[in-house]
């Protein structure tokens, strides 16, 4: 007798909760070929979601609702999303072990939780996976660990618990980003990623996994807000200048770059932080390229900056590209990068 399946696999979209902008993906593949089932975005206000945690999820809720049922293009097949974590909440560390069994791998990660996050591990849900075991008589395993906050998963729960939607799996945003420009094939072996968000720039060096991730609390808001002290301007009239002109010759360069220059130089800084510190822990190893991502990442003069001040061929991700778009014309949009991370999502959730 054929008994069926309790919890059947069904499709899964992914689900990315920015600092006030939520934003969906659904994805399925046919073959070899992987299309487009629906997309769109949803603004909600800021104090919605406070470091991460969603304090008013009915506040939440009632803002992501109307796009569920009328996105920005296609519909929704599924009830099931893969969720992203802000990449600057999460506690990412790379370990080199000796071979043990899985109940002294698991005491030996928690010991490392306890001894490097400034967490109590109480308030953490701890996971790791192996990512490289080297054989011999002295050979070790590599153990990639993450740690996040009980209080942004616990209030993710309660989130879907109001849109009536399941919770397939979490994972890190940047792992997601990765993934998205894996497919687009604007990342490759030995790559610094760069996303830029709201408030926060992530980076990462991808190399077959992630072995480290830097954040700098400079993101697209960060420049229109010194544009709008700097020029005395209104909001709006900022945004529209780093979105136009941004930091290419115009007319506005040499006020903006002005403007902008102490946020740029952090933010390369920390870059060839991450790169240095990757290239001196291991014999041989080379990041060979750059990509940037995210809401900003098309702000006219920035890859030209990157590529100088950071010295790495720079691309401008494109995560639409690969994705059988039909009549969309989403991959020539300037905001087609902000979508990475629910694009990696959407990958990870197809059957």
């Amino acid at each position: 007798m054929r008994i069926p399946l309790i919890y059947k696999e069904t499709p899964q979209f992914g689900f990315d909760i920015g600092t006030h902008t939520v934003k969906i993906v659904q994805l399925k593949k046919s073959g070899s070929k992987t299309s487009v089932q629906g997309y769109g975005y949803a603004y909600f206000p800021r104090e919605a979601v406070v470091e991460g945690i969603v304090v008013d999820p009915d506040e939440l809720a009632a803002a992501i609702k109307p796009m569920l049922q009328k996105l920005s293009y296609g519909r929704l097949s599924s009830r099931r999303a893969v969720v992203g974590l802000p990449a600057s909440k999460l506690f990412t560390r790379t370990l080199q072990l000796p071979r043990m069994n899985d109940a002294d791998l698991g005491q030996a990660v928690h010991y490392e939780v306890e001894q490097y996050v400034p967490v109590p591990i109480n308030d953490l849900y701890v996971d790791y996976e192996i990512i490289n075991n080297t054989p011999g008589p002295e050979g070790h395993i590599d153990v990639l660990m993450m740690a996040a906050p009980r209080a942004i998963i616990d209030s993710y729960i309660k989130l879907f618990d109001k849109l009536g939607l399941e919770i397939g799996a979490i994972e890190g945003s940047m792992t997601a980003v990765v993934r998205a420009l894996l497919h687009s094939g604007d990342a490759g072996g030995s790559t610094l990623v760069m996303d830029i968000g709201s408030i926060t720039s992530d980076l990462t060096i991808y190399d077959k996994f992630i072995p480290l991730t830097g954040t700098v609390p400079i993101g697209g808001e960060t420049y229109t807000d010194t544009l709008v002290k700097a020029l005395d301007i209104k909001s709006d009239q900022a945004n529209e200048i780093k979105i136009k002109f941004g930091i290419a010759q115009s007319g506005f360069h040499d006020n903006v770059e002005a403007a902008l220059q102490p946020q740029l130089d952090a933010v390369s800084k920390e870059a060839k932080r991450v790169v240095k510190f990757y290239q001196d822990r291991g014999e041989g190893r080379q990041v060979k390229a750059m990509v940037i991502s995210g809401g900003t990442a098309s702000m006219p003069g920035l890859a030209e900056y990157f590529t100088r001040e950071v010295g790495l061929p720079l691309t401008v991700a494109d995560p639409w590209r690969n994705i059988d778009l039909k009549d969309n014309q989403q991959s020539d949009n300037h905001e087609a990068p902000m979508y990475a991370t629910a694009i990696g999502l959407a990958l990870r959730g197809l059957l």
